[in-house]
């Protein structure tokens, strides 16, 4: 304690000062960055109708709140139906670390459209009849969803990392299809 003079003290509190700062700002990154990189995790892309299945526009970086906003204006009504060979309108969004996909499409259906929405996931496939090595493939489900009220709740799943509730909301449409994924 005899130490402790003027300078010694401005010391000590500036260390403790630089040390509590040191704190702080970690503290703060350790809230912040997993928002930062939730964000950068996903991209999303949009499909007009007629483009080839292998075309589309990047539109970079996407969050729920994106996604949605772009679901709510595309021009649904305007697209469906004018595939002419190619894909339906489709927005999709991907986990880049998770490497899944998650999509809507809307196709024709009586008077008006119905969407579809699809995961794309990484699956284990016992190759050769079930017999062989497992195999890793991107498999794809796709569900109807008629008037287009599961989206959001799905794409929240989607975007939480939530796989397991995302699967059990998609569970209660009528599956459309289920496959080996070509993208």
């Amino acid at each position: 304690m005899t130490l402790l003079t003027s300078q010694g003290g401005q010391v000590i509190h500036n260390y403790i000062f630089t040390s509590n700062m040191k704190n702080f700002i970690l503290f703060l990154l350790l809230l912040i960055l997993p928002m930062i990189t939730k964000a950068e995790n996903f991209i999303y892309d949009i499909q007009l109708a007629g483009y080839q299945f292998n075309q589309y526009d990047d539109k970079g970086n996407a969050d729920l709140k994106i996604f949605m906003e772009e679901f709510r204006t595309f021009p649904w009504s305007e697209q469906v139906g004018k595939a002419n060979g190619g894909s339906e309108p489709t927005i999709s969004v991907r986990n880049l670390s998770e490497k899944t996909v998650y999509w809507v499409s809307a196709a024709p259906h009586e008077e008006g459209h119905v969407y579809l929405l699809g995961i794309v996931y990484p699956k284990v496939k016992k190759s050769f009849f079930g017999l062989g090595k497992d195999k890793k493939i991107r498999w794809v489900e796709i569900y109807v969803d008629e008037d287009g009220s599961a989206v959001e709740d799905i794409a929240s799943a989607f975007f939480d990392g939530n796989f397991e509730s995302l699967m059990s909301q998609l569970s209660t449409l009528p599956k459309f299809a289920e496959m080996e994924s070509q993208r």
